[in-house]
């Protein structure tokens, strides 16, 4: 199954958000003279982290829809709809 990057890109955002509330949460409690929790920082930074993670394999499913979309549409086929050049009228009689 194959994960779409829509979904990769909302998982990071709702990572990198929760991380950056812990994260803004323990910064306050320290500014405010209250004991510093550090397993609450070490989850802060490692959400931050899990987000730029999912961001990063969000790119890379976009690229991989991308490629896939490209292919089923024209892979291999001819196009004709270009100018002929003058050098090549279209009624050129060609010798066997």
């Amino acid at each position: 199954m194959k994960i779409k990057s829509r979904v990769w890109h909302w998982m990071a955002v709702a990572c990198g958000s929760v991380g950056l509330v812990l994260g803004m949460g323990a910064e306050g409690t320290a500014q405010t003279g209250g004991a510093i929790n550090g397993n609450t920082f070490t989850t802060a930074v490692i959400l931050v982290l899990l987000a730029a993670l999912f961001m990063k394999l969000g790119f890379l499913a976009q690229d991989r829809e991308e490629r896939e979309a490209k292919g089923r549409h024209g892979c291999g086929k001819i196009t004709r709809n270009h100018a002929r050049n003058p050098e090549y009228p279209e009624n050129q009689e060609r010798g066997a």
